[in-house]
């Protein structure tokens, strides 16, 4: 039998990068993948970078990834209009003048699909979706009209992506489609880290979704002092994205994070 751990959108926390690696090392995991999102929104995108090289982790290209290693002006993401637009243009520009060179020339050689086959069962990775490798959100409210057009050409059994931040899991066409959710900026409402480990045996395959507890509070701190926008330590802090409203040029500055002191 095989474990594998399958990790993804760590966008530059350390801290929960390295807490969901100690938890790895407790569940005798053969193998390690990333969905990808090494960078972004967070304060640490070098450490990251330099911790998945270490460890060998091989990684799927995420649409931040190719954002930050060809310097581009947007992720692609969908932001909403006002404040929000403007947090991920900031996060942006700052890893972009952040990240060292060599570490932007290793982001830019990730691969966009990987197909693996462990004990009989294929597996495909990708960040968005089968058709669109970087920037398709594949959600649990996306429609079964949609899953179906997504998984009717792959040949692989299961299907993993990152990208949305949120777990899923769905079996649609004879095809499983998995989600690991978001080491470093999860969304379901639960503030910390999660991951997937998926048990292969002889072509037999369970899954798992882990949750992990990280110290959120030296991340808040981070972003603060390097000068990156609160509000992307509201995200972790809260666990989940929230309405960022206009622009900052419209609205007051906030100033206070629910449950930490500035």
């Amino acid at each position: 039998m095989r474990r594998i751990a399958f990790i993804s959108d760590i966008h530059s926390n350390l801290e929960a990068l390295d807490s969901v690696m100690k938890d790895v090392e407790k569940q005798s995991i053969d193998e390690i993948y990333c969905l990808g999102d090494l960078v972004g929104y967070g304060p640490n995108p070098n450490e990251v970078v330099e911790t998945i090289r270490a460890m060998n982790i091989i990684t799927v290209m995420g649409n931040y990834d190719d954002a930050i290693g060809y310097e581009k002006d947007s992720c692609g993401c969908a932001y909403n209009p006002g404040r929000e637009t403007e947090v991920g243009d900031e996060s942006i520009s700052w890893t972009i003048k952040n990240t060292t060179v060599e570490n932007k020339e290793f982001l830019k050689k990730l691969p966009h699909k990987l197909s693996l086959d462990i004990e009989g069962v294929k597996i495909l990775l990708v960040h968005g979706s089968p058709i669109n490798y970087l920037i398709e959100y594949v959600k649990p409210s996306t429609s079964a009209e949609r899953l179906r057009v997504l998984v009717k050409n792959v040949e692989e059994d299961i299907i993993i992506n990152g990208h949305t931040h949120l777990i899923m899991a769905k079996h649609i066409y004879g095809k499983t489609i998995l989600n690991p959710g978001s080491v470093g900026r999860t969304k379901d409402g639960q503030p910390g880290a999660t991951y997937l480990i998926l048990n292969v045996d002889n072509g037999v395959y369970w899954y798992e979704f882990r949750f992990v507890e990280y110290d959120i509070k030296t991340t808040v701190e981070k972003i603060i002092k390097t000068g990156l926008p609160i509000e992307l330590a509201t995200v972790l802090a809260l666990g989940q994205t929230f309405d960022m409203g206009p622009s900052k040029e419209e609205k007051p500055e906030l100033k206070e994070i629910p449950g930490f002191k500035i």
